[in-house]
C-alpha cells in the first residue's frame, strides 16, 4: 500500500508501522481534532498538548480500530473526545486537590479574628518548611507546576524525565505537603 488514501486505509497502514501513514493522517485530522480538544479543554496548549498525547496513542494503538465497527474518522474523533474529556477531569481532580491543600490549614479559622494574619504567616512558613523537607526531585516538579506554571508535559520536557514519573512525584509531593497541613491544623486544633 504506497498510497493509501482513506483514512481506514492510513489507519490499516499506522498499525503496520507505516510512518509515512501517520503523517499524511495527521495532516488530515490534526486540525480537526485540535477543534474538538480545544472545545472541551478551552486551554490552546493544554489543548495542543492533549493532541500530541491522542496522536501517541494513535500510533500505539491503530491496530486496534474496526472497521466493521465504525468509520475511521468516528474512530479517532471518539478517541480524541475521550481523551481530552479524562485530561478535564484530570484537571479538575488537581484543581480541587490544589484547593484544598491552599485552604487546609484556614479550617476553622475565624476571619474576623485577630489571630487570622498570625495562623496565616504561620501556615505559610509550614509550607514553605515542609517543601524544603520534601526529596529534591518531588520539590523541583513541585516548584516548576505551582510556581512556574508549567505543566506537566513542559516539566517532563525540561528535565528530561518520563511524563509519568512528573505526575507521580506532584501528586507524592502534593500528598506530603497536604499531611503537613493536616497536622498544622489538628495540632492548632488540639492548642
Amino acid at each position: 500500500m504506497s498510497n493509501p488514501s482513506t483514512p481506514e486505509d492510513l489507519l490499516a497502514a499506522v498499525a503496520g508501522g507505516s510512518t509515512e501513514a501517520f503523517s499524511q493522517l495527521y495532516d488530515e485530522f490534526s486540525s480537526a481534532l485540535l477543534g474538538i480538544t480545544l472545545g472541551i479543554l478551552k486551554n490552546r496548549a493544554e489543548a495542543e498538548e492533549a493532541l500530541q498525547d491522542i496522536f501517541v496513542t494513535i500510533w500505539k494503538s491503530a491496530d486496534k480500530y474496526r472497521p466493521e465497527l465504525g468509520k475511521a474518522s468516528t474512530w479517532l474523533i471518539s478517541l480524541t473526545r475521550n481523551r481530552a474529556i479524562d485530561r478535564l477531569r484530570s484537571r479538575k481532580r488537581r484543581d480541587k486537590l490544589v484547593e484544598a491543600v491552599s485552604e487546609e490549614g484556614f479550617k476553622n479559622v475565624d476571619e474576623e479574628s485577630p489571630e487570622t494574619p498570625l495562623i496565616a504567616a504561620e501556615l505559610s512558613e509550614r509550607v514553605r518548611q515542609s517543601l524544603k523537607t520534601l526529596p529534591e526531585d518531588m520539590r523541583t516538579v513541585l516548584e516548576l507546576a505551582f510556581f512556574h506554571s508549567l505543566t506537566q508535559s513542559e516539566i517532563s520536557e525540561y528535565l528530561n524525565q518520563p511524563l509519568g514519573t512528573v505526575k507521580s512525584r506532584i501528586r507524592r509531593a502534593m500528598e506530603r505537603v497536604r499531611t503537613t497541613l493536616t497536622d498544622i491544623s489538628d495540632y492548632r486544633t488540639e492548642a
